[in-house]
């Protein structure tokens, strides 16, 4: 069959894909490997959506850290990058792979924002039972008819995209009002963090900015945003030490001070463990492309 999905299954291992359950049509291919692809960096184009079915290898996603468990359901966008750590266990048929065309999925993300420009609230989430429905509903129509009833495929695969979007995005009864209350302190931190990350700024100096605990406040932003207070103060570093490496005529020490790094030398540890390669290295390529 010939698919717009090509370009992602070449990637994948083809003694695994031999393996895959797959189920493809034109907006969405929903994949089913025994086993964990790891030890490889993935980076595609269109979103992918991962569930899981049982304690996962860890996985990084733009060289953030995540421990994923049953139940949990990742999102990885277009061209970011994503790496199974390799790990004694690879359980077979415990996790599920969706993945939607970029198109597609744009066109009712703008429902969702109401016309305005799509931001998912976290990219980890629980995945809920209306979903694994649609799943099965999509699975079913496409052993039975294949794609035979365009109008019902593609009414299906709309479905499934709504309730992905609605469960990375929702927040249980019981946690609305914390939230609710909580957004507005991590939403003071993230501005503090942006004005500031030249500074050697820490966790304290946050919290007495916010009146939060540091234990509370550690919680609420990784439930808010998907990623440690460090982890987003370094990835606003990041990507501020890329546009000044793009200038040849700023040295090492002086990328690694205006991004708010001890020394040259902290720098380039931290930015080759973000970034998999030195900040020599990536302004070269950046030279190169030129």
């Amino acid at each position: 069959m010939k698919t717009d999905f090509s370009y992602f299954i070449e990637v994948i291992p083809k003694e695994m894909y031999s393996r895959t359950k797959t189920y493809i049509c034109q907006n969405i291919a929903i994949f089913e490997p025994e086993e964990y692809d790891v030890g490889e960096v993935l980076c595609v184009d269109d979103y992918h959506f991962i569930l899981f079915f049982s304690p996962a290898p860890v996985t990084r996603i733009n060289n953030i850290e995540y421990q994923l468990k049953k139940g949990d359901m990742v999102v990885v966008q277009p061209w970011e990058e994503v790496y199974g750590v390799p790990c004694e266990s690879r359980e077979s048929g415990k996790y599920m792979h969706i993945a939607v065309k970029k198109d597609f999925f744009k066109k009712i993300a703008a429902e969702v924002a109401g016309g305005e420009t799509f931001k998912f609230k976290r990219i980890q989430s629980l995945y809920s039972k209306q979903l694994m429905d649609l799943v099965g509903n999509f699975q079913r129509e496409m052993m039975d008819h294949g794609e035979s009833f365009p109008l019902m495929v593609e009414s299906i695969c709309t479905q499934i995209v709504f309730q992905l979007l609605r469960d990375l995005n929702a927040d249980t009864v019981a946690n609305l009002g914390r939230i609710s209350k909580d957004n507005k302190y991590i939403n003071k931190a993230i501005q503090f963090m942006q004005e500031y990350y030249c500074a050697n700024i820490s966790i304290n100096d946050i919290c007495n900015l916010i009146y939060l605990s540091p234990c509370h406040f550690q919680r609420v932003f990784k439930d808010y945003t998907g990623q440690t207070p460090y982890q987003y103060l370094i990835g606003i570093r990041m990507e501020k030490a890329k546009e000044l490496l793009k200038n040849k005529e700023n040295s090492m020490e002086e990328v690694a001070r205006q991004c708010g790094f001890v020394n040259s030398g902290h720098f380039s540890t931290v930015f080759k463990r973000n970034m998999s390669m030195t900040p020599t290295e990536f302004r070269s390529v950046q030279e190169y492309n030129e």
